[in-house]
């Protein structure tokens, strides 16, 4: 389905009584039921939903798309939690979470661990503002 159109396309996990939409770039969580044949007769020149073209359609797996702008907040995230380590390194207590926190940071920045809302707010709240607030606007990873 690439640069296929937004619209509402047959359920690629197969349920034939259910649509689902396609915006463009992935698939959303929005189903709705498939049209009766009665109402795509005579008089329904174009059904309620995009048909796709040419007979079978091609679903490609889910996939989130990275412009570049994730992974820029996300370096930054990582350092401003470097910054708030190193300097409060003296109070020994707090490294406690500060050194696993911003080696999670790191893992989210690479990719291998996932970017959430809980993990943002505890950035924000036990290792950088800054850093939290960040994590905060960029994409959730699930």
């Amino acid at each position: 389905m690439t640069n296929q159109q937004a619209g509402w396309y047959p359920d690629p996990a197969g349920n034939p009584t259910k649509l689902r939409y396609w915006n463009g770039l992935q698939w959303t969580d929005d189903f709705t039921d498939v049209p009766q044949q009665a109402n795509q007769g005579a008089g329904y020149g174009n059904p309620g939903y995009a048909q796709p073209a040419g007979g079978q359609a091609y679903y490609p797996p889910a996939q989130v798309v990275d412009n570049g702008n994730d992974a820029t907040l996300r370096l930054i995230a990582f350092i401003f939690c470097i910054v708030s380590t190193v300097t409060t390194c003296w109070l020994i207590i707090p490294l406690a979470w500060m050194i696993p926190m911003t080696v999670h940071c790191w893992g989210i920045y690479k990719g291998t661990k996932p970017n959430t809302t809980a993990f943002g707010v505890c950035t924000l709240l036990f290792v950088t503002i800054v850093g939290g607030i960040l994590l905060l606007i960029s994409k959730k990873d699930a």
